[in-house]
């Protein structure tokens, strides 16, 4: 009976994989085997999350328009002007209002600007203005001694409240002519008598002469 179990124990030896040594052709890390986890798709992080992109350049920002130049327009400063009486007909006066760029440099006009008449003591008398003359407006730019002008036309004839009997309106003595845009007027000599309905003026925009 001790016999069978040595002999028993003699064969166990002799088996392969019960010494815990390995197999033939099992690797070992001293094989340099790697583990059996899986590499991450190609193109992706071990995270999981996407590959970051490349950054694109940042481009500047085009540079803000500079503001338009500096105003070129007329004003009363350089200008000077005259009325120019025309035809009369029933009651109605056309006239010329010419201006000249006495300054040195181009300038512009563009729109009708205002009209105030005054009295010979300089007082402002009443004085409005229809804008309803041809032509309308267009940018007119003079060189220096140029002339540009508008057409003035008015009546003569009393209307509404004004007196029969005598001038209709006070008699004035000069036109203050406000350029387009402008605030300051220039002045000219007035020498046509009262404008009545008022002191309304019929008038177009300034045009080249």
């Amino acid at each position: 009976m001790v016999k069978l179990v040595i002999a028993v124990l003699a064969v166990g030896l002799m088996l392969p994989g019960c010494t815990g040594q390995p197999r033939a052709g099992q690797p070992t890390a001293a094989d340099g085997a790697t583990t059996s986890a899986a590499l991450p798709p190609t193109g992706q992080s071990p995270s999981g999350a996407a590959p970051s992109q490349p950054t694109q350049p940042v481009q500047s920002p085009a540079p803000a328009p500079t503001g338009p130049p500096a105003s070129d327009r007329c004003t009363a400063a350089v200008l000077t002007g005259a009325v120019r009486l025309g035809d009369s007909a029933a009651g109605n006066r056309y006239a010329t209002l010419t201006v000249t760029n006495t300054g040195p440099v181009p300038c512009t006009l563009y729109g009708y600007g205002g009209l105030q008449l005054a009295a010979p003591d300089g007082t402002a008398l009443p004085t409005s203005t229809g804008r309803d003359e041809p032509p309308g407006p267009s940018l007119v730019r003079l060189a220096s001694g140029a002339t540009a002008a508008k057409r003035l036309h008015w009546g003569v004839v009393p209307t509404g409240g004004e007196p029969v009997d005598r001038p209709c309106q006070p008699e004035p003595r000069t036109l203050r002519i406000i350029p387009p845009d402008e605030t300051q007027p220039f002045t000219v000599d007035w020498r046509f008598g009262p404008v009545c309905a008022a002191g309304t003026f019929h008038d177009s925009a300034f045009y080249q002469a």
